[in-house]
């Protein structure tokens, strides 16, 4: 233990943050599912997304807030920095994604979607999990077992996107193939950001092994 540590207390709020901030994302990506195997309907449900995206800015804005005015962090203040902004970019992708799916009023949906939208809520699910893991470092396999299973579903998005492309290209509606392109590209993205996350915590579970 630190000597600092036995002078000053820890401050365990960047825990709580993270967590919550885990939560609302694992939501959205709940949310962007229902969306995509509701469609046409449902697109109302986007409202809620960009709500949970406006509370993980309060979140961030609060951890950085809270980490200039601690003294004693639990993790490396450059830790905190690195995970904070990450985990936001990944509710920022889901949002900009829920909102093009809603805004090219899409005529039905289609098993890409719903795989791609179900692959993301597993991602989410892991990040969340990781991040509860974060508290207890004493055992950072923990951690590294989820940001692994996040790496794994992330090569399953990869391989569903290249197969989507191919297929796309297989219809006539030119229109639809500019759309849906689109929305798989931005979807991907939303894999690549949570892919970004479980390097981040991964990163920081070695670290602390």
């Amino acid at each position: 233990m630190r000597i600092r540590d036995l002078i000053l207390p820890e401050d365990k709020i960047f825990f709580t943050l993270f967590k919550e901030m885990a939560g609302k994302i694992s939501e959205a990506s709940v949310t962007l599912n229902e969306i995509t195997h509701e469609l046409p309907n449902g697109t109302e449900k986007s409202h809620k997304v960009r709500q949970f995206e406006h509370q993980c800015d309060e979140i961030t804005r609060h951890i950085y807030e809270r980490l200039n005015e601690s003294l004693i962090t639990p993790l490396e203040p450059e830790e905190i920095s690195r995970i904070a902004p990450v985990m936001d970019d990944v509710m920022d992708r889901i949002d900009r994604v829920t909102q093009q799916i809603c805004n090219y009023e899409l005529a039905q949906s289609n098993e890409t979607l719903k795989e791609f939208s179900y692959l993301i809520m597993l991602s989410t699910a892991e990040i969340v999990e990781a991040v509860d893991g974060l508290e207890n470092l004493k055992n950072p396999d923990d951690v590294k077992s989820h940001t692994t299973e996040i790496n794994r579903i992330y090569n399953l998005a990869i391989e569903l996107q290249a197969k989507a492309v191919l297929d796309l290209f297989k219809t006539k509606d030119l229109l639809l193939i500019i759309k849906l392109k689109d929305i798989y590209e931005g979807l991907s993205r939303v894999m690549e950001k949570c892919n970004d996350v479980g390097h981040a915590l991964n990163d920081l579970a070695m670290s602390h092994a």
